[in-house]
C-alpha cells in the first residue's frame, strides 16, 4: 500500500482518533492520534505513542479551526 496518496502532512488532518476508557457515565475518550483520507477512500492514520488493546475510533473534524494536534 502506498501511504504517498495522502494530502500534504502538512495539511490538516480531517479525522481524531480516540480510545475509550471506562464505561457510562465515568467513560472517558483519550484523544490518541489523527487522520487523514486518501484519494483513494482509504485513510492515512498517524498514532501517538498509546498502546492500542483491542479498536479506537476515528472522529471527523467539523471545525476547520481546530489544529488537529
Amino acid at each position: 500500500m502506498n501511504t504517498k496518496t495522502t494530502a500534504s502532512e502538512s495539511k490538516k488532518p480531517g479525522f481524531v482518533a480516540k480510545v475509550r476508557k471506562g464505561s457510562g457515565e465515568n467513560a472517558v475518550y483519550e484523544r490518541i492520534g489523527v487522520a487523514w483520507k486518501n484519494t483513494d477512500g482509504s485513510f492515512y492514520i498517524k498514532l501517538a505513542g498509546t498502546q492500542i488493546v483491542s479498536d479506537f475510533m476515528l472522529y471527523e473534524i467539523e471545525s476547520t479551526d481546530q489544529s488537529g494536534e
